[in-house]
């Protein structure tokens, strides 16, 4: 299943330093990559970040959300302010929140983890998808598929002192004619080639600003 948002470009300054963007997606119905029927989509309209300090310590949360799930609303988009060398373990959550309660895409995206990657790129990172020797944060992966594969909706980010953005990425990759599109190369392709190269397609993608004094 394919997991999609509709959001209009936007952006906000969070600082003097750093802004915040949004990469628009296209609401679109699931293709199971082989020529199968489509599903229903399902809509994201928020993705919430939740950073816990290893050694202990209040959880920091940063929160993605287009009210109206279109676009038509600007978003808000927290920062991401982390303490210098402490190292966090993460959790991402994507939700619909037009829906009452609000409806977790999560417990989707973890069903089908082996047809689905998060990916943490952008000036603020360094790690498997982003090759940024200076960023404020480094991550690993916490989580795998059942064929060993990461799927990043647990992490681990390592911070120190530095400001940049942190691009989070859901992608979906469908087997293709039965053949599986997610591999171990995934993460790397994305650092050397972006997303162009990489198959399935961007199910949401947004940007946070990161501070680590």
């Amino acid at each position: 299943m394919r997991f999609s948002q509709s959001l209009s470009s936007a952006s906000l300054l969070a600082s003097a330093l750093v802004a915040t963007s949004l990469t628009g997606l296209s609401l679109s119905a699931c293709d199971d990559g082989g020529g199968g029927s489509e599903n229903e989509s399902e809509v994201i309209t928020s993705v919430v970040l939740t950073f816990t300090p290893a050694g202990g310590g209040a959880p920091i949360t940063a929160t993605f959300n287009d009210p109206d799930g279109d676009g038509g609303t600007a978003p808000t988009i927290d920062p991401i302010n982390l303490t210098a060398g402490v190292t966090y373990a993460a959790t991402v959550k994507f939700e619909n929140r037009l829906e009452t309660p609000a409806e977790d895409i999560t417990v989707e995206v973890d069903d089908e983890s082996d047809q689905h990657q998060i990916f943490f790129t952008g000036t603020g990172v360094s790690g498997p998808a982003s090759n940024q020797p200076t960023a404020p944060l480094v991550h690993t992966y916490a989580d795998m598929d059942v064929n060993g594969l990461p799927i990043g909706l647990a992490d681990s980010f390592a911070a120190r002192t530095g400001t940049g953005q942190l691009t989070v990425t859901l992608r979906h990759m469908p087997p293709v004619n039965d053949q599986p599109a997610k591999t171990a190369a995934a993460a790397t392709t994305v650092r050397d080639s972006g997303f162009a190269t990489l198959g399935g397609s961007t199910d949401a993608q947004v940007t946070f600003p990161v501070t680590v004094p």
